[in-house]
């Protein structure tokens, strides 16, 4: 204890000294850079610029398929403006603005101290001369001294040349407003349907509330948050005398009419969800809606224009004259690399649900067995184990009995590969009891199945996960379920599944972001012997098949989820790959509830190996024409661990005893049909392939649903 007398330091106090210090020195080293600016200062302002240019996004072999532009603009004087609107805009954005000189020192030290401390979140101190100078001279967003510095010079330069009305008219007239509207008579139009000069107060402050952030800020996409903001300016504005407390007391939010499509022709059908795929991915690497509105900035992606175009002909074709309600997303990824080559998320265009997302899950049925079985043979199972493969089975975790669909079986001494050919559900289900539900999820975690019902696979675990997903009950999007088949492909490398290969500023020179700079680490989901047994397995289902080849060898997996308690299916999938494309295929109900999924052309029930088979197979044989062949690596057959086979006599399995309308043994387990591509009896113990006949995977019956050459990478 100290004596009485003694003054006891507070904790935090060294730390606020620090700190103090800290903003002394930042200002000390801001000033200091000033100082020496002197010489750039001495010249004249450059010209104005012209305010925006036109943001084009490339295939990868350079050909340009859309474009962000700063076409929805018209320019209004200031004095159309009403005063109430300039006081939100300035109250919000600049306070001062009347009476500094295009700099606010206090705001400044307070961006250079989160420059110093390497805080990415601290306010940025720019008042509207800077974000004005920063937009019409198209400065970059990065946070550095050398920048700020810039920015302040030509800010006070500015003001010493331009009025505080030119500047303001200026900023009004070139900022973004979200919506593609640039300017603020534009902003009116896109938010209320009128001209700027007849906004009231309320609606001027929902106007100034998107300028910091038009996206999160537009109550069509997040309504509190834009309440919160709209809120915030006008209590700025009663603080700034421009606004009575007792008037703003009395104000309630406007009527704000919901964001219109905008128009465009790449902005239709499935060029638009690709759009705003590339779109969410820019976003993502730091560059705002107005950068990429406005900048002018070329985007390499990664998406193939041969690849594209496949994927959209294929899709539509097989859908053409089924139900109008019927759908299908196609997401293909290169195994080595992560490279996005196409991305087909529906046709709904921009600003739609894109079917193929993480937004839009999608129960996977039998195309998650192979997760199981690389957890199976991770943990030492060989894919030559034995196991009872017959149908009726009780389990341990379930009330009652499992049954394969149409009661098939493939003996109580069958194989995991045979039991992977006729994806028997009773096989899978007892394999993943064995090694554990939660195993198999955080596995096809690290493979990239990132999220399972729409979250993430952590927080799913966290709520109960059961041996279920050994049978595909969950739901994965379409984007990661591709993923996930890539690293089986790459026999267990995960490769980050991205579009963007490079941005170029308007300069056409400057390099914005390169991926072979920032490319993520592969991460190893599982051993390579792993991969090449479990891809072996997946190699036989393909070689079962008469239907759907694509001349060279592959590896597949089909799924369906049964449409509620029929013998119906709502859900169908066909994933598969080659050594150097792997690609998911899904077909269900674009609409807001599950449909029957009906085939009208060819009739029948459709399975993974209909119409989401023949997508898959047209797509695979036009993309890899002109590529070359590979083999897969032979499978190792490791592991020594027994399955659940019984110890006594085996009965007969279906080699045992010839059917003499098979005579060559073969069974293709609810995967390839022989009988015009469909099967009057699924035999894959899920009602084809995905789920059980007569068990409902979502008792709950809430609907599951909630962007040159073609190897050359950029």
């Amino acid at each position: 204890m100290p004596p009485k007398d003694q003054k006891v330091r507070k904790p935090g106090r060294r730390k606020k000294i620090l700190i103090g210090v800290g903003v002394a020195t930042a200002v000390a080293m801001l000033l200091g850079l000033v100082g020496g600016g002197v010489a750039y200062a001495s010249t004249d302002l450059p010209p104005i610029p012209d305010a925006s240019g036109t943001t084009q996004i490339q295939f990868s072999d350079n050909v340009t398929f859309a474009t962000f532009s700063a076409e929805n603009r018209v320019e209004v004087p200031l004095d159309k403006v009403p005063e109430h609107v300039r006081y939100a805009v300035t109250a919000v954005e600049d306070p001062d603005f009347e009476n500094n000189k295009g700099v606010s020192f206090r705001g400044t030290a307070r961006a250079v101290w989160g420059l110093v401390k390497g805080d990415e979140g601290a306010g940025g101190g720019s008042t509207i001369t800077q974000q004005y100078i920063r937009n019409v001279f198209n400065m970059t967003k990065e946070r550095s001294y050398t920048r700020k510095v810039k920015e302040i010079i030509l800010a006070r330069k500015l003001s010493d040349s331009m009025s505080k009305d030119q500047i303001l008219g200026g900023y009004l007239n070139t900022i973004y407003y979200g919506r593609g509207a640039w300017g603020i008579q534009q902003a009116a139009q896109a938010y209320f349907g009128k001209d700027i000069g007849k906004i009231t107060v309320e609606e001027g402050a929902v106007l100034a509330a998107v300028i910091k952030d038009p996206r999160n800020f537009d109550p069509s996409n997040k309504p509190e948050s834009a309440q919160g903001r709209w809120g915030y300016v006008l209590d700025q504005m009663v603080v700034t005398n421009h606004l009575d407390k007792s008037a703003r007391s009395a104000m309630t939010y406007p009527k704000v009419l919901p964001e219109a499509k905008r128009t465009g022709e790449w902005r239709s059908g499935s060029t638009g969800i690709l759009g705003q795929k590339i779109e969410s991915e820019l976003k993502k690497l730091g560059f705002s809606e107005q950068d990429i509105n406005t900048g002018g900035l070329t985007v390499q992606t990664t998406i193939s224009s041969k690849a594209q175009k496949a994927a959209a002909k294929a899709s539509k074709e097989q859908l053409k004259g089924q139900d109008k309600d019927m759908a299908t997303a196609m997401v293909s990824i290169d195994p080595t690399s992560g490279a996005v080559r196409a991305y087909y998320g529906g046709d709904r265009g921009y600003g739609n649900l894109d079917l193929a997302s993480s937004q839009a899950p999608h129960p996977a049925g039998s195309s998650f067995k192979p997760f199981v079985l690389a957890e199976g043979v991770k943990e030492g199972y060989s894919i030559d184990s034995k196991w009872d493969g017959t149908s009726g089975q009780t389990f341990e975790d379930r009330e009652t009995p499992l049954r394969n669909s149409d009661d098939d079986s493939c003996g109580k001494q069958c194989t995991l590969t045979q039991a992977t050919i006729q994806s028997i559900n009773t096989v899978y289900w007892a394999l993943t009891l064995e090694v554990g539900a939660k195993k198999v999820a955080r596995l096809a975690e690290k493979a990239g199945v990132k999220t399972l019902d729409g979250m993430p696979v952590e927080d799913r675990i966290s709520k109960g996960i059961n041996s279920g997903i050994g049978i595909g009950q969950y739901s994965v999007s379409v984007l990661e379920q591709a993923a996930g088949y890539a690293t089986f492909a790459s026999y267990g490398t995960y490769h980050e599944p991205y579009f963007i290969s490079k941005v170029i500023d308007a300069d056409g020179k400057t390099v914005l972001y390169n991926r072979a700079d920032n490319a993520a680490q592969p991460v190893q989901a599982f051993d390579r012997s792993v991969g090449r047994d479990v891809s072996y397995a997946m190699q036989q289902v393909y070689n079962s098949a008469s239907k759907n080849k694509i001349n060279r060898d592959a590896a597949i997996k089909t799924g369906t989820q049964q449409y509620q308690n029929t013998d119906d299916n709502a859900h169908a999938w066909m994933c598969g790959y080659t050594p150097n494309l792997a690609t998911a295929v899904w077909v269900g109900s674009g609409a807001d509830k599950d449909i029957k999924l009906k085939d009208r052309v060819n009739g029948g029930i459709v399975y993974g190996s209909g119409i989401p088979g023949r997508i898959w197979s047209a797509f695979m044989k036009t993309t890899l024409d002109g590529v070359d062949k590979q083999k897969f690596d032979d499978p190792l057959h490791e592991g020594d661990k027994a399955g659940n086979a019984p110890t006594e006599e085996p009965d007969p399995t279906p080699s045992d005893t010839p059917d003499p309308n098979n005579p060559d043994g073969q069974n293709d387990g609810g995967n390839w049909w022989e009988n015009g591509g469909q099967s009057p009896s699924p035999s894959d113990g899920t009602n084809g392939d995905g789920q059980q006949q007569g068990e409902n995977p979502n008792p709950d019956g809430q609907q599951q649903d909630g962007g040159n050459g073609f190897f050359n990478t950029n």
